[in-house]
C-alpha cells in the first residue's frame, strides 16, 4: 500500500520458503504510474490511499461472514510487542561506542510535530527510516531507493527557507557528508540553521557491512577514523562538537537546537554495528 515493489521489499515476492507457495499479492498505489509493472500482482489499484482504504474496510465491514483473524491478530499483537522491547534496549543501549540506535532514542523525543528531517546517508539513515515517524506531510526526505548520496544539504536548505519556523535536522552518514558538506558555507552565508547530527562509523557502512556477509571481507569501503567533521562547520562559520559518550548525545542535541545557527553533532558510532537486512537488492 502506497509502497514500490523494489529491491527493499523483495521486488514483490512475499514467502515461498522450503517449497511453500509465495503468497497472492495486491498493489495499491497513488498514481498508475507508481503500480508495479515487474511483480506478479493478483490486484492492483490506484488513488488516493485515505479513499482506498477507507473502501477496503467499508468492503470488509459489509460482508455477511466475516473472517475470524482473532488469533493472528493476536499473534502479531505479541511480535510487535517483542519487537518494541528489543527496539527499545537499542534505543537506549550504553554501548562504547555508540550504537546507531541509541542516537534516535536521544533525537525522536527532541523533535517536534513540525520537524522536517532529512536523511543523507546509508546505513545511519536506515535505522531512521525505522524510528523517525514523520507527524505531518513533507516531514521527511531521503536520498530514495538507489540512495542518492549528497542531496541532503540542498534539501536542508530548501527546507529552511520554505518553513522558516519549522525544526530542520540533517541526517548524515559519514560517507554522505564527504558529497557535499561545503554546502554548510551557503547556510552560515544566508544565515539559515540546520541541526546536522552524523553517524560517524569511518566506513561506508552500507557496503562494508554486506561486502563482509557476501564474501567476507570488504574493499574500498573503510573512511578515516574520527574525521572531524564538526571543525569543518566551524571553520565555515557554524558550529558542532564531537560525541562519544552515549550519555552527552542528548545534551548535545539541545545544545544542537539552542544554537540558531549551521550545527554539526558528530557522533562517533560503532561500524559492527549495522542495520539488519533481509535482503540486499541483488
Amino acid at each position: 500500500m502506497g509502497t514500490p515493489l523494489d529491491f527493499r521489499l523483495g521486488y514483490g515476492v512475499f514467502g515461498g520458503k522450503d517449497g511453500a507457495t509465495p503468497a497472492r499479492v495486491a498493489h495499491v498505489a497513488d498514481s498508475a504510474a507508481q503500480v508495479s509493472g515487474h511483480a506478479d500482482l493478483a490486484a492492483s489499484a490506484h488513488g488516493d490511499l485515505t479513499l482506498a482504504l477507507d473502501g477496503i474496510l467499508a468492503a470488509l465491514q459489509s460482508q455477511a461472514r466475516k473472517p475470524d483473524h482473532a488469533a493472528w491478530v493476536t499473534d502479531l499483537q505479541a511480535k510487535v510487542g517483542a519487537a518494541a522491547e528489543r527496539d527499545a534496549q537499542l534505543l537506549g543501549a550504553e554501548a562504547d561506542p555508540v550504537h546507531p540506535a541509541r542516537i534516535y532514542g536521544e533525537l525522536v523525543p527532541r523533535l517536534a510535530d513540525d520537524a522536517v528531517v532529512i536523511g543523507d546517508g546509508g546505513d545511519f539513515v536506515s535505522f531512521a527510516g525505522k524510528y523517525v515517524e514523520p507527524k505531518r506531510p513533507g516531514g521527511w526526505l531521503d536520498p530514495g531507493p538507489y540512495g542518492c548520496l549528497g542531496a541532503g544539504l540542498g534539501a536542508a536548505i530548501a527546507a529552511r527557507i520554505a518553513r522558516p519556523s519549522a525544526q530542520v535536522v540533517l541526517l548524515l552518514g559519514d560517507g554522505a557528508a564527504g558529497f557535499s558538506l561545503m554546502d554548510v558555507d551557503t547556510l552560515v552565508r544566508h544565515d539559515l540553521p540546520v541541526v546536522m547530527v552524523m553517524g560517524n562509523n569511518s566506513a561506508w557502512g552500507l557496503e562494508k557491512g554486506p561486502m563482509q556477509m557476501l564474501y567476507g571481507y570488504d574493499v574500498a569501503a573503510d573512511l578515516a577514523p574520527r574525521t572531524a567533521y564538526h571543525e569543518v562547520v566551524r571553520a565555515l562559520g557554524g558550529a558542532g562538537e564531537v560525541v562519544t559518550d552515549p550519555r552527552q548525545i542528548g545534551p548535545a542535541l539541545d545544545r544542537a537546537f539552542a544554537s540558531g545557527v549551521p550545527y554539526l553533532v558528530n557522533i562517533i558510532t560503532d561500524v559492527d554495528a549495522a542495520y539488519p537486512r533481509a535482503t540486499f537488492g541483488i
